[in-house]
Parts: C-alpha cells; sequence; structure tokens
C-alpha cells in the first residue's frame, strides 16, 4: 500500500527527535513528533512502532535506524557514556573530511532559556512541538506532509531557535559529531521506505504470513550519455551555456519525477535539499501535471529561488537512489521515459518559436527526420542496481561471541563476495574494531540484558563503490551508435543531418540557402543539427517554463568580450578610461550608422557581470569593440533585401553573385567598425 509506504518514511524521518543534539539522557532516546500527525493516527491507534512491536514486519523497518547508524558511526551508539551541549561551550562539530573543529553554540536568549530550564526535556520537547504547523498536523496527504517534514523541518528549527542556520549541522551523534541530524534522519527514512516497500499491507502488520515478503534495500545509479559532445559543439558562450543548462534541467527533471513518486530522501545524490528548480517546482507546480504546487503551505519555509539560480547550472548527470527491490527496474523505465520526454518537450518549444515567431525554415514539420528524427536518438541511458545486503533475512547479525566466530566470518565473507572486498586491510572488522564491538555486546548484556548487533550498514561505502563500477560495466559494454546522417552535416561538430525540411537529400548549395535565414540567432553561414539547433535557441523558451524574462535570461551567459570588464573593474574610479570606452563604443555606434546600418541589440544587452549590469558606469556593451561578432547584430535595408532575394532565386549564377554582394556589404561594415577600434 503507498500509505504504510510514506507512513514508513515519515516514522524514518521522525525516529529522533529533531533536536536529539541539545538533549540530555533524559530525552535523547525519544521519538520525533510523529505521534502528533492526523496522517498518522491510525499508527497511534493500533499502537504501531517500529521501535516497540516485535513482529517481522516492525523489525524489518527498524532495521532502517540501524543501518543507517552503522553507515556512518559503527558501534558507537552501544557505549553508555554520552557527550550533552555544555552550559558554557555548547557542542562541538568535527568536518567529515577535513576532521575541522567548529563550535555549534545557540545563540545568546536561547542558550540561557536552554541552560536554565530546569527540566531539559520538557523544555525540548514543548519547542519541537511548536515546529509544526496545525495545518501540516491535520493534514491526511501522506506524501505532502512527508515533503514538508523532509524540506521545511529543518529551516522551520533553525528559524525558532533565532534563525541560526549552523543548526542544519546538529549532529545525529554528539560523540562522533560529523554527521548531520539531518542528514541521518532522510537515510533512515529512504531506508524505511525501501524496506516497507509498496507491497506491504496492515495484514502483514498484524500478522506475518507466509505469503508475506520482504523488501530489500537497493542502491540504484542512473545516467544518460552523452555528455561532452553536447557541450562541446558550440560556437557562441550562449551555446557552451545552454548545452550546460539542458543536461542541469534533465538531471533535475528526473530527479524530481524520481522523487516525487518515491520522495525526496530516496535521491541520495545529487541531495535535492534547497535546490532551486527543485524548490521552484515545489512552490508552483509541475506545468502539465495535476499537481499545482504547495506555496500557501510551504513558502514561510521555502524561498523562491531568484532568476539566477534557476539559470545556473550545477545537476549531474549521474543519480544514486535508494529504492524497493520491486521498484528498481520500474523506477529505470520511468526515469528513461522522463528523460526522453522532457528532452522532445525542449525541443517542440524552441521549434514552435523558431516558426511561429522568427518565421524560420518554412515547410519544415517538428516530426521530421532531421528534426525529431535526430532528437529522439539524441540520449542513451544506463542504469546499475546493488542490493543493500546478501540476504533479506540477514541484514544484521548477533553472531559476535568468540564462540560463534566462524558464524561471523561466513556472514561477513557473503557481503565481501557480494561487494568484491577483497583487500584485507579493507574489509570491515579488523581485529581491534572486532574486539570493540565484543565488548560493547558484553557491556550491553550486561547493562541492558539485550545483544548488540552489527548489520550491513557496515558494507555502505562499499556498496556505493560496488554500484559505481557496475554502472561503469554497463558503460563499457554499450553498442550505441550516433544514427546515420545524409546530407550534410553540421558545420559546428560535424555531427548529424543538417535540419532542413525536405524529405530526401537536399543538395549542399539547397542548404546553404536555407541557413542564409538568420532569424536573429544564427549568422547565416553556420548549418546546425536539431540538437545544435535546440540550444541556440533555449533562451526563447525558458519563459515557458519558469516565466522567466527572456532579457534577463542573456545576461546569465556573459561572451568573451565581458572581458573588458576587468579592465574597467581595475581602473574603476579612473574616469578617463571609462569615457574612453564610452566614446569608441558611440565612434562604432555612429560609424555603422553613417553607412547605413543599425545594430539590432547589442547596445541594450546585458554583459553577463554583475559589477557592470548592477552599476550605472557603463552604457554600452563590449561587443561594440569586437568586428567579427558585431556582423552578426548589424542590420541596413542592403543586407535585408539582399537576404530575400537569395531566399526567392532559383538561378544559380545570379545566386551566386547576390551571395558576393553580400559578402562585400558585410566585410565592409567589418572594415569600417575595425577601423575605428583600432584609432
Amino acid at each position: 500500500m503507498t500509505q504504510l509506504f510514506w507512513q514508513a518514511k515519515i516514522w524514518g524521518l521522525l525516529h529522533d527527535p529533531a533536536l536529539k543534539a541539545l538533549h540530555d539522557n533524559s530525552g535523547r532516546s525519544g521519538n520525533g513528533l510523529w505521534r502528533d500527525l492526523a496522517v498518522m493516527r491510525d499508527w497511534v491507534e493500533h499502537g504501531w512502532d517500529p521501535e516497540a512491536k516485535s513482529g517481522k514486519a516492525w523489525q524489518h523497518i527498524h532495521l532502517a535506524d540501524y543501518i543507517a547508524s552503522a553507515s556512518d558511526r559503527g558501534a558507537i551508539g552501544s557505549l553508555s557514556v554520552s557527550v550533552n551541549y555544555d552550559n558554557e561551550q555548547g557542542l562541538e562539530l568535527r568536518h567529515l573530511l577535513s576532521g575541522k573543529l567548529r563550535k555549534l553554540k545557540l545563540k545568546d536568549k536561547h542558550h540561557q532559556d536552554l541552560t536554565k530550564a530546569p527540566n531539559r526535556k520538557e523544555f525540548l520537547v514543548a519547542k519541537e512541538q511548536g515546529l509544526l504547523p496545525a495545518d501540516i498536523q491535520k493534514e491526511t496527504n501522506a506524501r505532502k506532509v512527508f515533503w514538508w517534514l523532509w524540506r521545511c523541518l529543518p529551516i522551520a528549527t533553525c528559524q525558532a531557535l533565532g534563525g541560526d542556520e549552523s543548526l542544519l549541522l546538529m549532529p545525529a551523534e554528539t560523540r562522533l559529531p560529523d554527521s548531520s541530524i539531518w542528514d541521518h534522519a532522510s537515510i533512515t527514512a529512504a531506508l524505511a521506505g525501501s524496506l516497507a516497500g509498496f507491497n506491504l499491507t496492515s495484514d502483514d502488520l498484524e500478522r506475518w504470513s507466509k505469503g508475506s515478503q520482504k523488501e530489500l534495500p537497493y542502491l540504484v545509479s542512473f545516467t544518460f550519455t552523452p555528455i561532452q559532445e553536447l557541450i562541446k559543439a558550440s560556437r557562441k558562450m550562449r551555446d557552451f551555456w545552454a548545452g550546460s543548462w539542458i543536461l542541469h534541467y534533465l538531471s533535475a527533471r528526473v530527479c524530481w519525477a524520481l522523487a516525487w513518486q518515491y520522495g525526496p530522501d530516496s535521491v541520495l545524490y545529487p541531495s535535492l535539499f534547497q535546490q532551486p528548480l527543485i524548490d521552484h517546482w515545489l512552490l508552483n507546480g509541475m506545468p502539465g501535471s495535476q499537481f499545482s504546487g504547495w506555496k500557501t503551505d510551504f513558502e514561510k519555509w521555502v524561498e523562491a529561488p531568484k532568476q539566477s539560480k534557476l539559470t545556473t547550472a550545477g545537476f549531474p548527470n549521474v543519480m544514486v537512489l535508494l529504492l524497493p527491490e520491486s521498484k528498481v527496474q520500474a523506477a529505470m523505465q520511468y526515469a528513461k521515459s522522463v528523460l526522453k520526454q522532457e528532452w522532445l518537450h525542449l525541443g517542440s518549444l524552441v521549434f514552435k518559436s523558431l516558426q511561429e515567431k522568427k518565421k524560420w525554415m518554412p515547410g519544415l514539420t517538428e516530426d521530421h527526420k532531421t528534426w525529431e528524427g535526430w532528437l529522439n536518438s539524441q540520449w542513451q541511458t544506463y542504469w546499475s542496481a546493488v542490493p543493500i545486503g546478501h540476504n533479506v533475512d540477514a541484514l544484521k547479525t548477533a553472531a559476535l561471541e568468540e564462540n560463534r566466530h566462524q558464524e561471523l566470518v561466513d556472514w561477513q565473507e557473503e557481503l565481501n563476495q557480494l561487494y568484491r572486498v577483497t583487500q584485507e586491510d579493507l574489509k570491515p572488522f579488523k581485529p581491534e574494531e572486532l574486539n570493540f564491538l565484543r565488548e560493547a555486546c558484553r557491556q550491553r548484556q550486561e547493562t541492558q540484558g539485550r545483544k548488540f548487533s552489527v548489520n550491513t550498514g557496515s558494507w555502505w561505502p562499499y556498496a556505493f563503490g560496488s554500484t559505481r563500477t557496475a554502472l561503469a560495466g554497463v558503460k563499457n559494454a554499450r553498442n550505441w551508435t550516433l544514427p546515420t546522417a545524409f546530407g550534410g552535416r553540421s558545420t559546428i561538430s560535424g555531427l548529424g543531418s543538417v535540419v532542413h525540411p525536405n524529405s530526401d537529400y537536399l543538395a549542399e548549395t539547397t542548404v546553404k540557402k536555407l541557413w542564409q535565414q538568420r532569424a536573429g540567432i544564427f549568422d547565416g553561414s553556420e548549418e546546425l543539427n536539431a540538437t545544435e539547433v535546440l540550444k541556440r535557441g533555449l533562451h526563447h523558451v525558458l519563459q515557458n517554463l519558469f516565466g522567466l524574462d527572456e532579457d534577463k535570461v542573456a545576461a546569465f551567459y556573459p561572451d568573451l568580450t565581458a572581458g573588458v570588464a576587468g579592465y574597467l573593474k581595475t581602473h574603476q574610479g579612473e574616469e578617463k578610461h571609462t569615457q574612453h570606452f564610452a566614446k569608441a563604443c558611440c565612434a562604432v555606434n555612429q560609424a555603422i550608422h553613417q553607412k547605413g546600418g543599425r545594430l539590432r541589440q547589442s547596445l541594450g544587452q546585458a554583459w553577463g557581470i554583475p559589477w557592470v549590469d548592477q552599476g550605472e558606469a557603463v552604457q554600452h556593451h563590449a561587443r561594440l569593440l569586437n568586428a567579427g561578432w558585431l556582423l552578426e547584430e548589424i542590420e541596413s535595408p542592403d543586407t535585408e533585401r539582399l537576404e530575400t532575394e537569395i531566399q526567392q532565386e532559383e538561378d544559380l549564377g545570379i545566386l551566386q553573385e547576390l551571395r558576393k554582394e553580400l559578402a562585400n556589404i558585410r566585410k565592409s561594415y567589418r572594415q569600417t567598425v575595425q577601423q575605428v577600434v583600432d584609432r
């Protein structure tokens, strides 16, 4: 049942108090707020709690906490010695990689309130109960509640304690303070959902039957290629930006689709927390779907991303997820489908923009083989999956006594073989570590009357490594090739058929004639494949995706001429340098006008350099100083007339003369601009 899947994840997210690191021994072992939620009411009424129930299903789900704990802090939890929030110094944190020290101390008022509270447990429980808004407490949509808890509860906690964002670093274990409580809770939630799965029923929870099946969690890696080819097939800085951003957007869309289906916690890499695109969709909904966003309920804790963040690439093309075994293949097929669907959607938006607004390539249809045919073959997807454990019934073992040594060795060897851990010095549980575990087990038995166990979480890094190795093996065995291109190829990359409207092979001269139409984004000499056209026209359709202003989007990818900003910044305050630059730009503009030409957009275009765009000292764009690039921006009655005649002319002799005349006019403009610049 889907409801039980989300409920198990909610329990996993809230199995520890959010303020656990601030508790003393009286409250550290308590639960989070899951019992206060309407969506968990049936669990409360039936007394369902993985930490308290002894049924097989509950024990299986409870393993989520043990596996997550073992993955980052081993057996430290078995020790009875604790580290409390200090009345003077607070807590000590350590960076996970460097070990660098950092003190975590609440702001003055909140520090005093905590340290002077007569009962710290009651104080923190009351503080934590105030974190949940009434609407979320009453909400019965389990998916929505989980998304709020995962995305908003950490921010709500920071806000409740003076807006101190360092509380996002609160450790899950104060004795080994290098892992955040939020990371631990998120991984526990992902494991709890994977262990519960989608097939678990309330009958299974009450009474485990022969037909009931446990789920085994799987680490799954998904990727798509080619990457470098998409980016490097570029002539302009805008093309480079578009290639990177398309990869970023497609990865984000796949991550969003999987997160919506299985939870944002299930996407281990990249982390979706505070990701601009994810936050945008969370607030505003996903166009073309039934989800219209949760802005009203989430905007207090989720800030609407700025335009610059929405257009900055950052998502990798590799994703790592934690999923139930029964959903792995379906999830990967869904990821592949979303990737292709969103890619074709981008292609469709650009195609319609060019044809409807720019009147580009008349006669070309969207389903043409040089357009959709090429776009359909752009991506190849790969995935690999590795289980967290070799046996669903052997995810942990308590065989730590010396008289059960062989049983432990056999269990270890199964996992070492599964993850191909062959080097002795890399295998978990070296003699010193094993002695530590055995002593922890003995002390637990003496003080608490129960044994201490180890679990598959100790092989967490090896499971990740095996997933990565398996993915590389799948990619190396690929047999994918680019489709055969008939006729002219791209003048930028040499890949793919040049876009044209005919059904058969088209002569080179005819293709050149078609590509004379610049449509405001081509230079009249280049000939591109469908992917390159999509990149070139991307900035015209971002408004359809996010409602972004096209003029502002242009500022997010500076071209090489923007290097002049360095010169102007270096000489900031020296009026003669700014005046010299402005004088040169005005002279170029005047020279173009004197020859009967005009500039399409360069004078008003943003630089993409914040120091320039946000200031008032610079009134012109540096493109005015590059004669070659400026040709793309110059228009005149003569060039427009010749371009129209070239489009209509059929006689090859006359066509050649017209092109020669057009080239001479452009050469003349270039020489004029260059003469002004060289003065």
